[in-house]
């Protein structure tokens, strides 16, 4: 038989392609994970992205997830420190200090020094004289 048989069979399942660039192209990368199918795309543009290749990213750019983790512990410290009953505070002092402003008294309107303040009376009475006096108390 020294004839080719007239219907070749082409065997076309894998082929290699080497003159493709890469898909992603991005230079400060993100990466999704995709546990279901098993892929890592870039966060950015979406792109298909080589496991090894993220990984090797991160050990090379490591510094990036340090800066971020130091910037959520300092986020965290503010967190814990964050105190909201002094949040009327830092404002009054605020005003004070920076625009010489004088708070006011709720009742008549007029400015006072905190040097004037010689009284206090328990947040829990004051409390109770105003839920009487909107009841029409005699507190």
């Amino acid at each position: 038989m020294d004839e080719l048989p007239q219907n070749i069979v082409h065997i076309d399942v894998l082929r290699i392609n080497r003159g493709i660039e890469k898909r992603c192209k991005c230079k400060e990368r993100t990466f999704i994970v995709d546990t279901q199918n098993r892929r890592v795309n870039c966060g950015i543009c979406g792109a298909l992205v080589d496991p090894y290749e993220a990984i090797e990213y991160l050990a090379t750019y490591w510094e990036r997830v340090e800066q971020q983790t130091e910037a959520l512990l300092e986020q965290r410290r503010q967190i814990a420190n964050y105190k909201p009953h002094m949040v009327v505070f830092r404002k009054l002092e605020q005003n004070y200090r920076g625009k010489k402003m004088l708070p006011c008294c709720p009742h008549c309107k007029r400015g006072f020094y905190f040097e004037e303040i010689d009284t206090w009376v328990s947040r829990g009475y004051e409390e109770h004289r105003r839920f009487e006096s909107r009841r029409g108390g005699d507190s």
